[in-house]
């Protein structure tokens, strides 16, 4: 059986009992899938990957005039060195070998008196930079079809956990989305990695589910159910799932928030890699707890309940200002 299997969700009706069978089977061994059918269009997919690219191959001094003012802050440019996701862990390592560029929703309500009152900063203004000038477009038509994928992996995730129809709304009211396109490099004349050097850092992700769009170089290694790292490359067209730490919670770990990293290249030459991740991480004022379908006198909650934001928000800065975070870890008795 392949570790991390291929599914196909051109289909789903609302109601496809062996498809809701396969998610469940790969969330519960595995904790990733690889997702066809999903429908975002190939031109909106090309349409980001050119804009993306365009920006990252800016100066530095240029891609730093989208750098936010406060560095906790999950928005714009980060610089090669300035993150390490490992952090989010509690871990304190060598910063990443990776520069990144981070959106979050554009139709943000303010009117609404949830959003008005979020404390964390998860709703702030976008920092676009004046060039390329179809970033900004390319990134939010990719971004609001990523988010309609996400909707449709809960409805499937809703029937897998037996669930009522709709009974994960109430966690995502107003949620947190933010949009992160890593870029990897080795220019010539950088230095090797550090001891213990990545890419992006050994981490789990944060909220309930991520959507990610990722090229085939290779470097993207997960964490698998034998102990060992292996090895993901994402087949043509297919978007990798994964779920974040409030998934795991909400499930009592019948579903896994997996460990993953991204390796330095083993040979020679500059082995660029560029991957888009879609962060869907549910309401910040949320209290989220073990689902009563995943609970039983036998098999008890396994973590306190966490209110969104504040779980999110410690998970981010640990990453951003280099110091270890204290919130929730799912993955303590791993990697």
């Amino acid at each position: 059986m392949t570790l991390v299997p291929t599914i196909d969700i051109s289909g789903w009706t609302g109601e496809q009992a062996d498809l809701v069978s396969a998610v469940d089977d790969a969330l519960t061994r595995v904790g990733f899938l690889q997702l066809t059918g999903h429908g975002i269009p190939r031109r909106t997919i090309d349409t980001m990957r050119e804009a993306t690219t365009a920006f990252f191959a800016l100066p530095t001094e240029e891609k730093l005039r989208s750098a936010p003012a406060d560095r906790a802050s999950d928005r714009g440019y980060a610089a090669q060195g300035t993150e390490g996701l490992a952090y989010s862990l509690g871990k304190s390592t060598p910063p990443d070998l990776s520069e990144s560029f981070v959106i979050g929703a554009e139709d943000v309500d303010t009117s609404d008196p949830a959003i008005a009152a979020e404390p964390y900063g998860f709703f702030a203004p976008n920092i676009w930079p004046a060039i390329p000038a179809d970033l900004r477009p390319a990134l939010t038509a990719y971004a609001t079809e990523a988010h309609r994928v996400a909707r449709v992996l809960l409805e499937i995730f809703e029937q897998a956990l037996g669930l009522p129809r709709g009974h994960l709304d109430a966690y995502t009211r107003h949620p947190t989305r933010t949009l992160r396109v890593n870029h990897y490099e080795r220019r010539a004349g950088a230095p090797q990695p550090l001891p213990g050097q990545m890419r992006l850092g050994a981490h789990t992700d944060y909220g309930i589910v991520t959507v990610l769009c990722a090229d085939s170089v290779p470097g993207l290694q997960i964490f698998g159910p034998d102990g060992a790292w292996h090895d993901v490359i994402p087949a043509e067209g297919a978007l990798v799932i994964n779920l974040g730490d409030l998934t795991a919670q909400w499930t009592n770990d019948r579903w896994r928030s997996t460990l993953h990293r991204v390796v330095p290249p083993s040979g020679p030459g500059p082995a660029r890699r560029q991957s888009v991740a879609f962060f869907f991480d549910g309401d910040y004022d949320a209290r989220f707890e073990c689902l009563p379908t995943c609970q039983s006198a036998e098999n008890p909650p396994k973590y306190p309940p966490v209110l969104g934001g504040e779980h999110l928000h410690a998970k981010v800065t640990g990453g951003r200002v280099l110091e270890p975070a204290t919130a929730m870890n799912t993955a303590a008795d791993r990697g």
